[in-house]
């Protein structure tokens, strides 16, 4: 078994096991993406797309000197990024604002902006989206942008030309009144015969009437070019009226909310199987004791506040005793032969006081009077509930405390009751409540055990605490143990503590038998790391 496919495995039982966990977190998802997005206003969004071409023409600016005023927020050709800012900014909406005849005040202006958003598609095309009350008024706003932005780049790139043209006219006068002055000029160096002025001066005058044509033909130009602004800038997609609102999506919102739900379903699960301190599958059963699950029933809810575990049926308990005992005999699971074969002491044992660990340690005891062996069944669990009616009031175990240690044995032989089937025979827990016989009851059964006849097998079962009265006595005087667990036990306190308190005693955990299995877990309950002890010799016949 790969370790990979152990996780995946574990995590599809997790989501399984939280099934309804998840369903509720779906639930809760959908219901609030419900409510959330049917309080949502109303709203409906239009689109419209502008293109721009050159304000002024490149070539008529390219001609302008340095120092000519080429300023103008709009007239110039600015990047596209700062246009779609512009298009956007309270400055422009207010104009808008204006145009539709609504409120102009600093809150309304910012939220008509809130609601607008304008991205440069390339470099001289543009989308305009905006959010409305309804359909068309959506409509209106996104076409009223674009038209309002169109015109106010015309009229500033004709107030631009104009202004240009007047500063190119304005040059041409200056240059051809100085180009007169200089008429004079050239005459008097003429009559004083300096020949060297004159040329200069004509050389001069000539630049000058050169600069008075280009700046009156740049004027002409640009005259010309007004006539032209804005006919490459138009309105190329207008906004249309949409047949669904944007806002609220229902549909969208609650297929959101439910796979959030999910997510969050799946998330929780996974977080309580893997951080939960409790046993909940077969495969956390067998790793925290270190043994492979030899057989486990299916149980119902779980109540994990709940730590004792319900009462089974008396069928069920015996077919788990049964199928424990069975798969002792499987060596590869047993490899000390424990109840395989001639003589043995195996305790049985619960990870928490249970009433179900009695009654499969008395069904295992009679598997193995059944298979013709003579079964001792101890029961050392002083405080637990009886399981044969007819054995209840007599005396037992403590009653033993008080007898002398030569005769504990014969005294012992004599108060072993039949059992439910041939060979098998019950020491009960006896009637004696005293504390210390309480206390030392437990520890009078290894010595018991040692006195048997040769070839008589041993069922222990005893209880779960672990301390100075608790298991180690009883694991003194056995081979090997069986713990059962109930789901919902936790891992480390209830059961691999009491798992190496059995190992430290010498009565190593050959197997699990769990209680309450979800059906989902079908699994072997072989832990990833469990690999089979080397056999041992079989332990020898007493």
């Amino acid at each position: 078994m790969e370790p990979g496919t152990v996780v995946w495995r574990e995590t599809a039982q997790s989501l399984l096991r939280h099934k309804w966990l998840i369903v509720g977190c779906i639930l809760l998802g959908t219901l609030g993406a419900a409510v959330f997005s049917l309080a949502q206003t109303e709203r409906w969004t239009a689109s419209s797309q502008v293109v721009i071409g050159p304000a002024v023409p490149p070539a008529l600016v390219a001609k302008l000197p340095s120092g000519t005023d080429k300023t103008g927020p709009l007239g110039m050709d600015l990047p596209a990024e700062t246009q779609a800012r512009v298009m956007a900014s309270p400055a422009l909406l207010r104009e808008v604002a204006k145009s539709l005849d609504m409120p102009t005040t600093d809150d309304s202006v910012e939220a008509l902006a809130s609601v607008t958003r304008v991205k440069a598609v390339t470099d001289n095309a543009y989308l305009i989206t905006i959010d409305g009350p309804t359909a068309d008024e959506a409509v209106r706003r996104a076409n009223a942008i674009a038209r309002i932005y169109l015109a106010q780049r015309s009229n500033e790139a004709k107030a631009l030309l104009t202004t240009l043209a007047g500063q190119a006219s304005d040059r041409s006068r200056t240059a051809t009144a100085q180009s007169k002055t200089l008429v004079s000029q050239i005459a008097e160096a003429v009559s004083r015969g300096d020949t060297q002025t004159a040329a200069a001066l004509r050389d001069q005058r000539v630049g000058l009437a050169t600069e008075a044509r280009q700046a009156a033909d740049d004027a002409s130009a640009m005259k010309k070019a007004l006539t032209g602004v804005g006919s490459s800038s138009q309105l190329v997609t207008p906004a249309t009226s949409d047949a669904a609102t944007s806002s609220p999506l229902v549909y969208r919102d609650i297929t959101v909310g439910a796979i959030l739900g999910l997510v969050l379903g799946f998330g929780l699960a996974l977080l309580s199987t893997h951080l939960s301190p409790f046993v909940l599958t077969r495969d956390q059963a067998a790793r925290a004791a270190g043994a492979p699950v030899i057989t486990a029933s299916v149980g119902g809810r779980r109540r994990f506040w709940r730590r004792a575990a319900p009462q089974l049926r008396p069928s069920e308990v015996t077919a788990l005793g049964a199928e424990a005992s069975g798969a002792l005999a499987r060596r590869e699971l047993n490899p000390r032969g424990i109840g395989a074969s001639g003589a043995g002491a195996l305790l049985v044992v619960s990870a928490s006081p249970t009433p179900n660990s009695a009654g499969i340690a008395l069904a295992m005891a009679e598997a193995s009077a059944r298979d013709g062996r003579e079964t001792l069944l101890v029961l050392a669990d002083l405080g637990g509930m009886p399981v044969l009616s007819h054995v209840t009031d007599h005396e037992g175990l403590t009653d033993l405390v008080m007898e002398p240690a030569g005769t504990r044995a014969v005294r012992a032989r004599k108060l072993f009751r039949p059992g439910t089937v041939a060979d098998l025979y019950v020491l009960p827990p006896g009637l004696n409540h005293d504390d210390s016989a309480l206390a030392v009851g437990p520890s009078l059964v290894p010595g018991i055990v040692a006195d048997l006849p040769p070839g008589y097998s041993v069922v222990i079962h005893g209880p779960a605490a672990v301390g100075r009265h608790g298991i180690t006595p009883l694991a003194a005087a056995v081979d090997a143990s069986v713990l059962v667990v109930q789901v919902g036990h936790d891992k480390d306190t209830d059961v691999s503590r009491l798992t190496a308190a059995l190992r430290f005693a010498g009565a190593p955990v050959l197997g699990v038998v769990l209680i309450g299995a979800s059906l989902h877990d079908e699994t072997l309950g072989i832990p990833v790391n469990f690999t089979p002890a080397e056999p041992a010799p079989v332990p020898p016949i007493r």
